[in-house]
């Protein structure tokens, strides 16, 4: 079987071939290239040259290394690793040994670089087949905490199911994950929900493994009820399930935009484990979750920390059934204007509005279609508005510099956007008299 790596590795594997090693491409690479799904890691595994003739096969190709006493480099966007068993490198250890340190049987596959050849020592191929995850060995499977949740992210990866025999071998490991560095959580978290292709599955799978125990705020959706008219399809947890599932359907390829939907779909009603109580009609009512934001601000600070993520993500969970609730009063232009100034991408939160809705069981998407148009006609879509009001046009009118003349700004861009404003003059006869800031005269033309 030939499998095309980047070119850019060919002129590295070439130099160790020359050298005499034997090169195994290793892992994830082989496994989705079997598969037919694109490849996002590219691992080598490097026998028969111990660790400083390697070293200085790949010095030429600006390798740096990276790992502690059992040494990883990295070049042309590939690791390169030399076999190992329990911590121990070997370069002459044979594949069938050195496969046993390895999390899958679908992750333990290798293609040797010379011949062309697949080597499956544990059976990794019958398991690709029948779309089963499974354990290579108990006992090596026990040294990466982090192997506990890979097993859900994969299951929802790769659409498969988890092997049962496996599935103790994981709730076991999982009572480690709070050990786990954030880093590399927050790593798997981003490859389970941006390139899953089954989140619910996925969703599903980090309780049946006991790695959502290592996430509080995500736990507590467990068994949350909801109202079966509103939703049919079950509790808070299914529901987020279905929600994420929706999401990835919305998707386009473009990580940093995908990773604020996925999470704002993962958090979106985290407030419901807060707010959930019974009405005075005996009905399981949620009121105000969506002002229920500290145990999302606490995930986000703990797993994907940055002000930016923040300020994108927060409000999409705040105003995430805006466009539902507005459609539903028969809100005004002005409602809508309104709702654009509080959220920075208007897409996002129809994107979410949509995920939610579907992942609630309803295909009635008309409070979406309604908000889209309105800020369409507005201007709003796509992006807002420059201000027509600046700084130095107050200060001109005698307005002076400091912290009235930024509230004065921000209340003339809060009156341009809302009474859809197209010029200065306009705007400035706007303002007048209801800003104690600007102090104009009648005729802002004098």
């Amino acid at each position: 079987m030939e499998i095309f790596i980047p070119p850019k590795l060919t002129p590295i594997i070439n130099a160790l071939e020359r050298a005499g090693a034997r090169t195994l491409l290793v892992g994830g690479a082989v496994r989705d290239s079997l598969l037919g799904l694109p490849v996002h890691d590219w691992d080598m595994e490097i026998h028969e040259l111990n660790e400083a003739r390697l070293e200085e096969c790949l010095a030429p190709f600006a390798a740096h290394r990276v790992g502690g006493r059992c040494a990883v480099w990295v070049a042309a966007g590939a690791e390169f690793t030399l076999p190992q068993t329990r911590g121990e490198t070997d370069p002459h250890l044979p594949w069938s040994i050195a496969v046993q340190r390895r999390d899958f049987t679908v992750n333990a596959l290798a293609w040797d670089w010379r011949s062309g050849q697949i080597l499956d020592a544990v059976g990794g191929l019958r398991d690709l087949q029948k779309k089963r995850l499974r354990i290579v060995n108990p006992d090596t499977f026990a040294d990466d905490p982090l192997r506990a949740f890979r097993a859900a992210r994969l299951v929802g990866q790769l659409d498969f199911h988890l092997e049962a025999s496996s599935i103790p071998h994981c709730q076991k490991l999982a009572e480690q994950l709070s050990e786990i560095p954030t880093e590399r959580l927050r790593k798997e978290w981003e490859a389970l929900l941006l390139r899953g292709c089954n989140l619910q599955t996925a969703w599903d799978a980090l309780a049946l493994t006991g790695s959502i125990r290592a996430f509080p705020a995500l736990e507590a959706l467990q068994a949350v009820p909801q109202r079966p008219d509103a939703h049919p399809e079950g509790d808070v947890w299914i529901h987020t399930g279905k929600v994420l599932a929706e999401a990835a359907t919305l998707r386009q390829g473009l990580p940093a935009r995908d990773i604020i939907l996925m999470l704002a779909a993962l958090l979106h009603d985290l407030g419901k484990a807060d707010s959930t109580r019974r009405d005075p009609q005996n009905r399981w009512r949620a009121i105000g979750h969506e002002h229920s934001l500290a145990r999302a601000r606490d995930f986000l600070n703990r797993y994907f920390p940055g002000q930016h993520l923040q300020q994108q993500i927060l409000p999409l969970l705040r105003w995430h059934g805006a466009p539902h609730a507005l459609f539903r009063d028969r809100a005004k232009q002005q409602a809508y204007a309104r709702l654009a100034l509080r959220v920075p991408d208007r897409s996002l939160l129809l994107d979410v509005a949509q995920a939610d809705t579907r992942g609630g069981g309803h295909s009635d998407l008309s409070s979406i279609t309604h908000a889209r148009e309105i800020w369409q006609k507005l201007g709003l879509w796509e992006t807002l508005p420059e201000a027509l009001i600046r700084g130095d046009d107050l200060i001109d009118l005698g307005v002076p510099p400091g912290p009235e003349l930024g509230k004065a700004l921000r209340r003339a861009y809060q009156r341009q956007v809302l009474g859809n404003h197209q010029n200065k003059e306009t705007l400035l006869r706007a303002l007048h008299g209801r800003i104690p800031a600007f102090n104009l005269p009648s005729d802002p033309a004098c």
